[in-house]
């Protein structure tokens, strides 16, 4: 019993200094960068952009990371079927030896005249024609025989360094995706870091609500100016844009306790008082975003403070906007019904939680949400 227990023992002991090696250069990173942040954030430049730009060096890392496991992704179902193959000629090879040392034997057995003692014996030419064209079949057979075993020995050889060669790359990529997972971490605890700084720091803290207050009047003028949703666009079925009449009857796009209301409030990060254009919910990262109602996408992209957002048309100048994504499902003219998912929920913005941040506006002026989203239990 001790002595199986010794393998479960040793990997828990790898795993664990393998874990506490990783949060030390996490450590170790993020200490080196903590002085250049600091003095970054008190400098007079928006506080806003420097967050969205830990962001988007994170996006970077991420999009990265998932190029990387699918190519690894890849080169292992690759190399199964390489080692498949190599298998199977390993195991033909020795057959195919055996096979061709039996003929071999046989001829050398019958001797260098055997195949004129064949010939001669014929009773007719007839038969002689016949036996010779048996016989030379019959070296033309062992002939390719022998050439088909030396391809599949260097088939087989060409195979193995293969297989070499493969494991050796996927090593190396597995290296390059721990990197890539580690920049990854080490990006989300820097906007951990200047989030809590700015908590901290009074004096951050309404520098941001200011560069909030502007990124607000600029998010609104952008919505204000999007262009309709063309007409006559091809869609699977009609798309149902009667959004004025569905008012408090609306589905709510995530499940999840709301967070942060419309209107003014006290910011649940950083303790100003904020103007809120829509609501927060807060649902665990990688959770399913479901749209509203029926419409098209008319935006996906970025806004500072908001991180990544899509905005979708529903006809007369109704839009539903959803920030704070970590990715999005639709793309820009998609058209989209209610209920599809159009994203997953994310910590972008000015988030280092996940939380949904949710708008409905009606010709670039936003509306209360929970006025127009059916009453949850």
């Amino acid at each position: 019993m001790r002595r199986a227990l010794w393998p479960a023992l040793l990997f828990v002991v790898l795993w664990t200094a393998g874990a506490a090696a990783q949060n030390s250069e996490i450590d170790a990173r993020l200490n080196a960068e903590k002085a250049k942040l600091r003095a970054a954030m008190q400098a007079e430049h928006g506080l806003l952009r420097q967050l969205y730009a830990v962001d988007h060096l994170r996006y970077q890392h991420e999009r990265d990371l998932a190029a990387l496991n699918g190519q690894l992704s890849a080169l292992q179902n690759e190399l199964q079927k390489d080692q498949a193959e190599f298998q199977r000629l390993e195991a033909e090879s020795p057959i195919r030896s055996a096979r061709l040392s039996r003929r071999l034997g046989a001829l050398y057995r019958m001797g260098r005249g055997g195949f004129w003692k064949v010939l001669l014996t014929s009773d007719s030419f007839s038969t002689f024609l016949r036996r010779y064209r048996q016989l030379k079949q019959v070296v033309r057979a062992d002939a390719e025989a022998l050439t088909s075993h030396r391809v599949q020995l260097l088939a087989l050889r060409q195979r193995r360094a293969e297989l070499v060669r493969r494991q050796a790359h996927l090593t190396a990529g597995r290296e390059k995706e721990k990197q890539e997972a580690l920049n990854v971490e080490i990006e989300k605890q820097k906007k951990t870091f200047m989030l809590a700084e700015i908590r901290r720091d009074k004096v951050l803290a309404e520098r941001l609500a200011r560069d909030l207050a502007n990124q607000d009047a600029a998010v609104n003028q952008t919505v204000a100016a999007l262009p309709t949703a063309p007409a006559g666009a091809r869609v699977e079925r009609p798309l149902r844009l009667d959004f004025a009449q569905r008012k408090g009857n609306l589905p709510t796009p995530v499940s999840g306790p709301i967070v942060g209301r419309f209107g003014m409030r006290l910011h649940q990060v950083f303790g100003t008082q904020t103007r809120s254009n829509g609501i927060d919910i807060a649902v665990p990262a990688g959770t399913s975003v479901h749209a509203v109602a029926d419409g098209t996408v008319t935006y996906t992209g970025e806004f500072l403070g908001y991180g990544r957002v899509m905005i979708v048309d529903h006809g007369l100048r109704f839009h539903s906007m959803y920030a704070h994504l970590g990715s999005f499902a639709r793309a820009k003219g998609d058209p989209v019904y209610q209920g599809d998912v159009i994203g997953t929920v994310g910590s972008s913005g000015l988030y280092a939680e996940p939380v949904l941040h949710f708008e409905i506006r009606h010709e670039g002026a936003a509306v209360d949400p929970l006025e127009w989203l059916r009453p949850t239990p």
